[in-house]
């Protein structure tokens, strides 16, 4: 007995849309995995940078800063790097040299905006007859495009064999001058004792 031509085309388009059904939800459970995977990954550093040396110019192409460290990751998505053990050293030719080391930075804002912690020093070299100044301090903030350091910690300076002590400080790279906020003691020893 002959069945009618009507059931088997009616089970092939059936097995047919099935398979094909079957495909773009296979195809659909991938792409999303993927983009799951995508995300997941994203939340991590996209680049580890170990033992870089970056030079930053200013907008005439002239070498401004640069900066040594043990390690780098920079994450994209949150526009900020995390660095351990950062030296910046000024290269700008026309003010005293200057060294900031900490024991790590966060850089935020294109690298403009560096948030030294642990350990923070600042190293001025003599100039203009002045003597060489050092601070130290647990933290402290660097605006890369104002060329200032700031701190509401404690602080601690010593220039030449002068002491100064205080909470808070202000340094402008541009005009040298260096402010403590609040609660200053000085101490300059008298001529001849060491």
């Amino acid at each position: 007995m002959r069945q009618p031509e009507w059931l088997g085309s009616t089970i092939s388009v059936s097995i047919f849309a099935l398979l094909a059904a079957a495909s773009w939800g296979l195809n659909e459970f991938l792409r999303r995995a993927q983009l799951e995977a995508t995300v997941v990954n994203s939340a991590g550093p996209n680049a580890i940078i170990e033992n870089p040396r970056v030079t930053r110019s200013d907008a005439q192409g002239h070498a401004q800063y640069r900066l040594d460290a043990r390690r780098i990751l920079f994450e994209e998505q949150a526009d900020r790097s995390l660095v351990e053990q950062p030296v910046m050293v000024s290269l700008a030719s026309d003010r005293p040299a200057t060294v900031m080391r900490a024991d790590r930075a966060i850089t935020t804002r294109q690298q403009n905006h560096i948030d030294l912690e642990g350990n923070v020093r600042i190293e001025r070299s003599a100039f203009d007859g002045q003597p060489a100044a050092k601070v130290f301090t647990s933290q402290a903030t660097f605006l890369v495009r104002e060329e200032r350091a700031l701190t509401d910690a404690p602080v601690l300076i010593e220039r030449g064999a002068s002491t100064l002590q205080g909470k808070g400080m202000r340094l402008d790279q541009k005009t040298r001058q260096l402010e403590i906020v609040s609660d200053s003691r000085m101490v300059v020893p008298k001529k001849g004792q060491p």
